[in-house]
């Protein structure tokens, strides 16, 4: 399979302008409550705001310019009239129309109303993730001759690009700020010359894995279309096979491990385990979604029976509609005593049934969720079985599951 790695060119970027809108800013339009049978309607995203743009609503057109200059908060209207073009107009009266209130575009609200190819990951649940990758990037210091540790995550599949973006502002502050003046200033070489530098400078680098070439570009046009792209220049997209990809850089880096965390989100993830838990650090989190708990269940077979170096620390289930913060599921791999017991004569002593419940007491069972528990490392052990059930006295709800596993030391 040919490889491409998405080549990097971080737009043109703008300072944003905090006290009023201007070009290539976004905006949220909120119905008021003046109209209380719209007042529910669900907010418009804008797109970059134009001279000559304008927003269509089934109330009316707001050009562009009735937007560029106002502050956060303003009232504009839809068929706005030179006599009410300030947006001061009280009511649904005077010049008519709908009247909307100006907002930024919160990274929430932007990841659920832009276009999409693909279904994105749930806001709270792309939260929920990078909380459990327990970011601390630190910020770049100069003069005393130290660097902090390089921070580099791996996301596969990109998808939509919501959790590449969620993940690219969790990074943000341990980047020295991208050189704006000198690519803007400076004629095309030196502009080049000027990222590339940069980039070698960054301590923190989300690697984001698309299979599909459409998806990635559409992905990256979602990650600049956010303030002006200025999470983007954080972001290396590739395209290709996540195992491919990975073993690439492995071998750039002299097959030494490289990464912080991964996590993937895509078909047949157990495929992709071992070659990116060789590429992680020591206790680096490996947090793999799945839409269904037996694919994670495959996940932790593949581990224990193929020996690959990661340990199951918990399972969570994410709730329909929004998430639900994180449901903790049961998920072990057992292995009964007999089998340990008999496995030097060769004799199969699992039954069906042994441990079914995961009870230390009554089930004579070793319990491991990583494989340490009884000594032997990484070895390939068999007669391992499965437990897989919701933690008691909570709410059960329908939505997808992460497993959340770390690099053990070998």
């Amino acid at each position: 399979m040919l490889l491409r790695r998405a080549v990097l060119t971080p737009p043109r970027l703008q300072r944003r302008h905090l006290s009023t809108f201007a070009p290539g800013d976004l905006a949220l339009l909120r119905p008021t409550k003046s109209d209380r049978n719209n007042s529910y309607a669900s907010p418009i995203l804008t797109k970059p705001l134009s001279p000559t743009g304008r927003v269509e609503t089934h109330k009316g057109i707001i050009p562009h310019s009735a937007i560029l200059g106002k502050q956060r908060r303003d009232v504009v209207r839809t068929n706005i009239s030179n006599s009410t073009r300030d947006g001061r107009g009280k009511g649904s009266g005077g010049a008519g129309g709908q009247e909307y209130r100006l907002h930024e575009v919160k990274l929430e609200e932007y990841v659920r109303l832009t276009r999409r190819l693909v279904t994105p990951l749930y806001p709270q649940d792309a939260g929920l993730i990078v909380g459990l990758l327990d970011l601390h990037p630190e910020p770049p210091r100069w003069g005393d001759g130290k660097e902090g540790e390089k921070l580099e995550i791996l996301e596969a599949g990109t998808g939509h690009g919501a959790l590449t973006l969620y993940l690219s502002r969790a990074v943000h502050g341990a980047n020295m700020p991208f050189p704006r003046s000198r690519q803007e200033e400076g004629g095309e070489e030196d502009g080049a010359i000027a990222v590339e530098q940069w980039k070698a400078s960054r301590n923190a680098v989300i690697h984001s894995i698309e299979i599909s070439d459409k998806y990635s570009s559409h992905a990256r046009t979602v990650v600049d279309g956010f303030r002006h792209g200025m999470y983007t220049p954080n972001v290396d997209f590739h395209v290709g096979s996540v195992s491919d990809i990975t073993s690439s850089l492995l071998t750039s880096r002299n097959n030494q491990p490289f990464l912080s965390h991964a996590f993937l989100d895509l078909p047949g993830t157990e495929q992709h385990l071992g070659i990116v838990a060789k590429a992680l650090k020591v206790d680096g989190a490996l947090i793999v979604f799945c839409p269904s708990i037996t694919q994670v269940m495959a996940c932790l077979e593949t581990v224990k029976t193929e020996g690959v170096g990661l340990e199951m620390e918990r399972v969570l289930e994410l709730g329909v509609n929004g998430g639900t913060g994180g449901r903790e599921w049961d998920v072990r791999a057992v292995r009964p005593r007999a089998a340990r017991q008999h496995s030097a004569t060769g004799m199969d002593s699992v039954r069906d049934g042994d441990g079914e419940n995961g009870n230390r007491e009554d089930s004579g069972v070793e319990l491991s969720s990583g494989g340490e528990e009884d000594g032997r490392g990484d070895k390939k052990d068999e007669g391992w079985k499965m437990i897989c059930r919701p933690k008691v006295g909570e709410l059960v709800v329908g939505g997808g599951f992460l497993g959340v596993f770390r690099k053990k030391r070998l």
